[in-house]
């Protein structure tokens, strides 16, 4: 009987999924992705846990400690690409098929990179 309820435990636990979020100041903002119908768009909404709807594609925003080669940090991550779009602010395009959230969770906990998170995108309003 144990070992069937400890099977059954693990069988749930694998089905659970962990929660996405992203850091903002250092502290952790979950989102729930939001299904939209008839959206043609690559954008994907999520809700945050404060109830704001955001919109994220592929790329990430980072800035890296100072004194860093922020160019040699990125190196290290599989990314599509990335460009300076201000003095300390890259912008980072990963793979669609990729977790937007996992990927600028990882980044975010590297010791030479001070930001990372995605790019919001604000949802279109029709006049």
């Amino acid at each position: 009987m144990k070992i069937r309820i400890f099977i059954f435990l693990i069988i749930i636990t694998s089905l659970i999924k962990a929660d996405d979020f992203y850091y903002n100041n250092g502290n952790i903002v979950k989102v729930t992705k939001i299904l939209k119908l008839r959206n043609n768009s690559e954008i994907k909404y999520y809700r945050t846990s404060n109830g704001n709807k955001i919109g994220v594609k592929n790329d990430i925003l980072v800035e890296c400690v100072d004194d860093v080669n922020c160019s040699k940090v990125l190196t290290k991550y599989d990314i599509l690409s990335f460009k300076n779009i201000t003095d300390t602010i890259y912008l980072l395009q990963i793979d669609k098929s990729k977790n937007i959230f996992e990927f600028t969770q990882k980044l975010y906990l590297d010791n030479d990179i001070k930001i990372a998170h995605p790019n919001f995108r604000k949802e279109r309003q029709w006049r």
